[in-house]
């Protein structure tokens, strides 16, 4: 894992050492082990490494034998063993034992369809002194990221936004319509950023910019399609999918330094844990983080995980003062971003680097096998007839419907876009209470970089419609983002063998029945073929409760009385709060003042308010060329 950066100057002057080695400066964390910067006009290249692989002769930025061709890469590829094999076979000739060099053979074999050939977590450049074109490239599902912007003189790429930031032309608009979008998603989504005129590479897109500075993309190079396939028993589902899963872990424990596992307790990473515990002849090393209220706390049935599959077990308590490093969060992230559990990610990744360098994480599993709540609630709306009946009326209603199809439809017609509203932070008619006048127009659902992704979810079924989108929105631009960001500020290197582009390929072949049935009680549940593989060695108790999830307690925290009230009151009722540029006081503080632990929770809203100030705060403080600017 490493922090990769660089810039293209298109009037092909010799490129500024001291720019590259600021924005390398910034990723400093992401790549602590090694540093290397190649300068060769128009492009400087910059590189952070995290030594995981080839700890001796994997150096970056590394070149082909003519040193006409040049990668800085930060992630991993699961098959560059056997792509080495089919390259060599092909004629090339290898200096190294790394995944790096591969890159660069793939790129003179095949060009940008080399990324169609990867199998792992990948953000890449590529300067083709022969072609005279930079390339870049991120991986299928999203996992590592990838920034740039392009001016009439550069472009410029960075693996976080706030390396970008130490370009000096890069731009510094805030643009409010991505305020708006990251207070309804709790992220910008890709391709925007906060600024204007500032972008992510979305996952699996590539982009090609000619020295000269035409430029061809960002395009596609792979799309998740969602074919269930009928006429196979549950059993074999299962069987199928221990396999692939197999692969996967074994795949993602490719490495030359000491590592573990995240162990939440959950379905997810017990499963994860208990496949490697299978693969090594070791006790794996695995990390969890509890709280002090119990309706968070899910470390009981981490030890129970640990205790069964006989871990290297290390666990610790966050409490509210784990809030502080907020001000830490946000600087890496570079951008407002409203999921807390962050936080929980942030400290377990601190855990887990006391000990190893990697570490696998259940990240992915909820998106793959329908384990989120409000897929079971969507089921539910979008079965409105079947909700809260008796069994015998269950049973009774397809008979009903053969009978008299207009009396009793099957469900209710729904397009994509309604899926919507199940995953906003902060919903559409509170988004247009506390805008000011001047920025009503800016709220808009859905937003326009969803549009395509509702447009291919309507040839999905409507039981996966929500899997599908988050597949495609959440899973990239919040867990996964998160996962990297809190886990990189602490050099540590985290895979998630759940979102490998093989098992998603895989998953989006199992029909919905497999994955979500009702229990006994009529209620619908998810994640069966995971549970029934781990099953094995848990009962219902561990199998069947609650999915906690992985967030914190802050309805507690910022409830009346609770350990973050005062330090809440205290920033969003300051006159001189800088949200109060964009919202209405009023809107914003009776959000805080209605905030109840059970009847009124606004915890959701006002931590994304709350993340957003803190944001701006040290936005205006680091603007030193000139005021940051804001554009409508």
């Amino acid at each position: 894992m490493c922090g990769i950066a660089g810039f293209l100057e298109f009037s092909g002057k010799p490129p500024s050492r001291a720019e590259v080695e600021a924005m390398t400066a910034r990723v400093r964390h992401r790549g602590p082990d090694g540093h290397g910067v190649h300068l060769q006009a128009p492009v400087a290249l910059g590189h952070r490494r995290l030594s995981i692989i080839d700890l001796v002769s994997g150096a970056q930025p590394m070149s082909s034998e003519d040193e006409q061709i040049w990668v800085t890469y930060n992630g991993e590829l699961y098959n560059f063993r056997e792509l080495r094999d089919r390259l060599k076979a092909a004629g090339h000739t290898f200096r190294t034992a790394s995944d790096t060099e591969v890159i660069v053979h793939a790129w003179e074999e095949w060009g940008e369809k080399c990324v169609e050939y990867f199998r792992g977590m990948f953000a890449f450049a590529i300067a083709d002194y022969h072609r005279r074109v930079l390339f870049l490239a991120r991986d299928h599902l999203g996992i590592k990221p990838l920034y740039y912007f392009k001016t009439p003189e550069r472009f410029a790429f960075a693996s976080e936004l706030h390396a970008l930031r130490a370009v000096a032309d890069c731009p510094d608009q805030i643009d409010p319509k991505a305020i708006d979008e990251y207070l309804f998603l709790l992220y910008v989504p890709p391709p925007n950023t906060i600024y204007r005129d500032v972008w992510k590479l979305p996952p699996a897109h590539r982009l090609t910019i000619a020295f000269d500075g035409r430029t061809t993309g960002p395009e596609p190079y792979w799309k998740l399609r969602f074919q269930p396939q009928p006429g196979i028993s549950f059993d074999e589902w299962t069987e199928r999918l221990e396999f692939v899963l197999r692969d996967s872990v074994r795949a993602h424990l490719m490495s030359d330094v000491p590592f573990g596992a995240f162990l939440s307790g959950g379905i997810d990473s017990t499963a994860v844990v208990g496949l490697m515990s299978r693969e090594l002849a070791e006790p794996v090393r695995t990390f969890s983080i509890g709280f002090e209220e119990a309706e968070f706390n899910e470390l009981d049935y981490a030890r129970d995980a640990a205790r069964v599959f006989r871990t290297e077990h290390h666990e610790e308590i966050v409490r509210a003062d784990g809030v502080s490093i907020l001000p830490e969060l946000v600087r890496h992230f570079g951008e407002p971003f409203g999921d807390s559990s962050a936080i929980p990610t942030y400290f377990v990744s601190r855990l887990a680097r006391r000990h190893v360098t990697m570490a696998l994480t259940g990240d992915g599993g909820d998106e793959s096998f329908l384990g989120y709540g409000r897929y079971f609630g969507w089921h539910d709306w979008i079965n409105p007839a079947l909700r809260k009946r008796v069994a015998w009326k269950r049973l009774l209603r397809p008979a009903l419907q053969r009978l008299a199809p207009q009396r009793f439809p099957a469900r209710r017609s729904v397009t994509p876009r309604e899926w919507l509203p199940w995953i906003s932070g902060i919903d559409t008619q509170t988004r247009r209470q506390i805008w000011r006048p001047e920025y009503a127009g800016l709220v808009d659902e859905p937003i326009a970089q969803i549009h395509d992704i509702l447009h291919d979810a309507e040839d999905v079924s409507p039981e996966q419609i929500g899997q599908f989108v988050d597949y495609h929105t959440y899973l990239p631009n919040d867990i996964l983002t998160k996962v990297d960001i809190s886990g990189m500020i602490h050099s540590l290197e985290t895979r998630t063998p759940l979102t490998d582009v093989r098992v998603a390929e895989f998953a989006a072949t199992i029909p919905w029945k497999m994955n979500l049935r009702r229990n006994g009680r009529g209620e619908w549940t998810g994640k069966h073929l995971l549970k029934r593989i781990i099953g094995r060695n848990f009962g219902p108790e561990f199998l069947e409760r609650k999915k906690t999830g992985f967030g914190i307690p802050l309805n507690h925290w910022f409830a009346p009385g609770g350990a973050l009230r005062e330090e809440l009151t205290d920033r969003l009722f300051s006159p001189r709060a800088n949200i109060y540029g964009y919202f209405e006081p009023e809107a914003v503080q009776r959000l805080v003042t209605e905030h109840r632990l059970r009847e009124n929770d606004n915890s959701q809203r006002l931590w994304q308010l709350l993340f957003l100030e803190t944001w701006l705060d040290q936005a205006r403080e680091s603007e030193t060329r000139a005021p940051v600017a804001v554009v409508a």
